[in-house]
């Protein structure tokens, strides 16, 4: 093996040429950088796109917290709106008007975040492990800001139009009554096509620029079936609860109007509340495994030391001389041979597995192969059978399960491997669960005993021993120092660390969610801010007690949120499933304690923060609203 560092430049500018000067000869391989852990770049291309999609779904859930803030503010300016109309100003002016307000405030924002973000690489290079030797640098591009921009836009224009065209209720006419009823999000055909049209670029807008396109354009709709699923939720609460309305306290008769009332806030707050759950829950689900896969799975599954190029002759003796040390240790040697994929059922592989393939990186490059008498427990067979011991003259294969799956290998078809230079075609008789997380001897791909036994091979093995590492290794190297031995666990902290640093990525922005789901909750509290006032007003004079009311409001949040915790907690989990078996290719299992913790905490928070924002309206003073001052 060969390795060339070019200088950069030249090499980006002469390409092809470069390449040229070494593929002329059938016998020599070139791998370019780009060519390297594919399967690394594979699981961070998607954790990126994951990312992104989880941003822009934090964005449309803003875009409520938009869409209702919005109303609250037309809402305090209805005298200003109805004294406009009163001077000639149509509807569509005051709507120009308010949007142009809202576009200032939109490209004023955009520019601060997007500053922002430009200066976050150097608080990433704080938290990148120094092993991967990366060091980002900020870059600014009028083209991603523009990009960040336009989706921005998007986002505000679906939901702001509902709000601007509830300025059509504001009439002028109102100014002689010195009366102004809350206006309502506006819904008319015309609104709703607007609506479905952005919505349907904002969507193609975003798929067309990732990689996934599949996948992201899956995430469009589960999201946006949520929401519709959520607010259904909602109706069906609102439903049940007419159905059955016989009792007779008056908290819970108070809570029943609430929420059965034509401008109720369950819809919102179940929405709201119920995708940032989810969200929640399926960030937290996904960093939970993370975290426990850190702390317990990896230290506990890997070996101490992995030995490399071991000779057929000292394989016996490396073995005496360890258990001469600890005749407790873990040993496991496996032979090994080169070679690399050529073709299947005689159609070039290259043809036939995409740049995408999660399994490319076993197709592409020289590969290791082993061979094994039976199958091992750690990696059971799932599908066909094992092959008949004693034929040396045929070759049988025994695949990944999951790589057979994404290539679309199938038993009995014929794969033809380069090995040792002489091409050779096998037959594929089963599929294996192979375990590759354990940093042990695990291959994709083995052959049949029998014929591999008459191929020139070395061994490579794996040692776990409680004598100190350093101790072992040091004795090792200076009894065999032909042998190569790496210490795993400097291995495993690297890699625990980088899980470490997307363990706190993903909490951080599970926070955020929920924290700007929060936000759109107060937000439409304040909405119906005046309309509150006027109720407890009314049970003032009534003589409902402080109390009451507060039970009141403890017997509403408890219904909405009691009606979304089911479907949030089934969608998170087959969401998190979905990351961790697709993206991170870990071990998913359900965590009770974590989901009860959860959703407690975001119950109480919630509700402590609803509580604060109605704060001025549980008392209102009297005379004043009598008088409509």
């Amino acid at each position: 093996n060969y390795r060339m560092k070019i200088n950069t430049e030249q090499f980006a500018q002469n390409n092809a040429k470069v390449i040229s000067m070494f593929t002329g000869s059938d016998n020599i391989r070139v791998k370019l950088p780009k060519d390297s852990a594919q399967n690394l770049r594979s699981i961070i291309d998607n954790f990126s796109n994951f990312l992104n999609l989880v941003s822009v779904s934090a964005m449309i859930i803003a875009g409520i917290g938009i869409s209702n803030t919005l109303l609250s503010f037309i809402n305090q300016r209805s005298v200003s709106v109805a004294i406009k109309k009163s001077l000639g100003f149509s509807s569509i002016v005051i709507k120009f008007i308010y949007f142009y307000e809202i576009i200032i405030i939109l490209f004023a924002t955009s520019i601060t975040a997007y500053f922002i973000g430009v200066l976050s690489p150097l608080i990433a290079n704080y938290m990148i492990p120094e092993v991967l030797g990366l060091a980002l640098k900020p870059s600014f591009s009028v083209a991603n800001y523009l990009n960040i921009a336009f989706i921005g836009l998007l986002i505000v224009l679906i939901f702001s139009i509902p709000s601007l065209y509830s300025i059509n209720s504001i009439r002028a006419m109102d100014l002689f009554r010195n009366t102004f009823q809350p206006v309502n999000l506006y819904f008319s055909r015309r609104n709703i096509v607007y609506i479905v049209l952005l919505t349907f670029v904002l969507v193609t807008y975003f798929v067309l620029q990732t990689k996934q396109q599949a996948i992201t354009l899956s995430y469009f709709f589960a999201f946006f079936s949520s929401l519709v699923v959520f607010y259904f939720v909602a109706r069906a609460l609102i439903f049940s609860l007419k159905r059955f309305k016989g009792f007779y306290s008056n908290s819970y008769k108070i809570a029943y109007r609430n929420i059965v009332s034509k401008k109720s806030l369950a819809p919102i707050i179940t929405i709201s509340l119920g995708i940032g759950l989810t969200l929640l829950l399926t960030l937290s689900f996904v960093a939970n495994i993370l975290n426990k896969e850190i702390a317990e799975n990896i230290p506990a599954k890997s070996p101490d030391i992995f030995f490399v190029g071991i000779n057929k002759n000292e394989k016996s003796k490396l073995e005496d001389f360890i258990l001469d040390k600890d005749d407790q240790a873990e040993l496991d040697f496996r032979p090994m041979v080169s070679a690399s994929f050529v073709s299947l059922n005689s159609v070039p592989v290259e043809s036939i597995v995409s740049d995408n393939n999660p399994s490319g990186w076993v197709v592409r490059g020289d590969r290791r192969i082993s061979w094994l008498k039976k199958p091992r427990e750690n990696s059971p067979i799932v599908k066909g059978d094992w092959w008949m011991n004693g034929d040396s003259d045929n070759m049988y294969l025994s695949l990944d399960y999951k790589v057979a799956s994404d290539i679309g290998i199938k038993i009995g078809d014929k794969i033809t491997l380069n090995i040792l230079g002489r091409e050779v075609e096998g037959s594929v008789m089963n599929f294996r669960n192979v375990e590759y997380r354990n940093f042990g001897t695990n291959f994709a791909i083995i052959i049949n005993s029998a014929y591999a036994e008459k191929l020139p091979y070395e061994y490579v093995g794996t040692l776990k021993s409680k004598l100190e590492t350093n101790e072992i290794q040091a004795q090792i190297i200076k009894e065999f120092p032909n042998i190569s031995s790496i210490k795993i666990d400097r291995i495993i902290s690297k890699v625990s660390e980088i899980l470490n640093k997307i363990f706190i990525a993903v909490s951080s922005i599970s926070l955020v969610v929920i924290v700007i789901g929060l936000i759109v909750i107060v937000s439409a509290i304040l909405v119906q801010a005046n309309l509150r006032k006027y109720n407890n007003l009314i049970y003032k004079i009534l003589g409902v007690d402080f109390s009451t009311i507060l039970k009141a409001m403890t017997i509403e949040f408890a219904l909405i949120y009691l009606s979304l915790i089911a479907f949030s907690i089934s969608v998170a989990t087959m969401a998190s499933y979905y990351l961790i078996d697709n993206i991170f290719t870990l071990d998913w299992a359900f965590n009770l304690n974590l989901t009860l913790i959860l959703v407690l905490s975001t119950g109480i928070v919630t509700f402590v923060l609803i509580l604060v924002a109605n704060k001025n309206m549980f008392n209102p003073a009297v005379y004043p609203l009598i008088r409509n001052e």
